[in-house]
């Protein structure tokens, strides 16, 4: 799903021809300095017991209040961004804790979270099998990244 956002990105950044300077990290490799430096984001995690991985949220507690000033603003008001999540059933718990760290940021988001249910039965068999996104999900990651992409560039 993060390639398919990625790839939306730079797709609209060709349409545009406006080269855009992208960046994708895992989150347990992103820290506040990636964050500060961006002009938008693409967040795409899996939803891992009813909550976002254990990695995206490290990276937020990590990153979140070195985001403020002395005055505690955020330095990242209006920036825009999308979110993505992969979910064995629902997602929506996933989807509501990223995006609550989003608002706090005051991050722009440019569409409705995507959440990806891939409809097998949250069985381990199932829960430990390589995931495969499917094309309806991909067409939707590339839409959130060109999004993303040309409110940027815009």
């Amino acid at each position: 799903m993060a390639e398919a956002m990625e790839m939306g990105a730079l797709a609209a950044s060709l349409e545009m021809d406006s080269p855009l300077n992208l960046c994708r990290l895992r989150a347990v490799d992103a820290n506040v300095e990636d964050v500060l430096q961006a002009d938008g984001y693409l967040f795409c995690c899996p939803e891992n017991l009813a909550s976002a991985s254990g990695e995206m949220l490290e990276f937020f507690h990590r990153s979140y209040y070195h985001a403020f000033d002395d005055d505690e603003r955020s330095m990242l008001t209006g920036r825009p961004f999308a979110l993505a999540i992969a979910a064995g059933s629902d997602g929506s718990n996933a989807a509501r804790q990223v995006e609550r760290i989003c608002r706090g940021w005051r991050l722009r988001p440019v569409e409705d979270t995507f959440i990806n249910q891939n409809g097998l039965p949250q069985v381990k068999a199932s829960i430990l099998l390589p995931k495969v996104c499917q094309s309806h999900a991909q067409d939707k990651c590339k839409q959130l990244g060109g999004l993303v992409a040309a409110t940027i560039l815009l």
